[in-house]
């Protein structure tokens, strides 16, 4: 790997470890989220600190050149992360369909109760009146 695309590569991985402690520090990240992007950062860190030990990987497994071995282990970590955040969708969603079904049968109850009530009171004051 040439050496400006090195520079240019832990450049990248500080800044982005950067950004991402300056949104859990803002409060608009949680650290068990950002952990996956600080693990891609590292990964970016370690690629471009070792990348004659990463063109010996990449050699290894077939690919002739670090730059597309790299690009392949990012992409697929960024799926493998997009499918995760897609299956808490998804039981996130499962979870608020069933909350409003719940609140949405709480507030029948309710609504059946205070018309009991209002029966119960009705016929209270007509037995009041009939006997006076």
């Amino acid at each position: 790997m040439p050496l400006p695309l090195r520079i240019l590569a832990i450049i990248l991985a500080v800044l982005f470890f950067i950004y991402t402690i300056r949104l859990i520090r803002k409060n608009l990240a949680e650290v068990r989220h950002m952990l996956k992007w600080f693990i891609l950062a590292l990964v970016i860190l370690f690629g471009a600190i070792f990348s004659e030990f990463a063109s010996k990987i990449a050699y290894a497994l077939g690919v002739t050149t670090l730059t597309s071995f790299a690009l392949f282990v990012l992409v697929g970590m960024l799926l493998v992360i997009s499918i995760r955040y897609q299956i808490s969708l998804i039981a996130a969603e499962k979870q608020i369909k069933t909350l409003i079904q719940e609140v949405s049968l709480l507030r029948k109850d309710m609504k059946d109760t205070e018309l009991g009530n209002n029966e119960t009171k009705k016929k209270v004051s007509h037995i009041n009146k009939t006997l006076e």
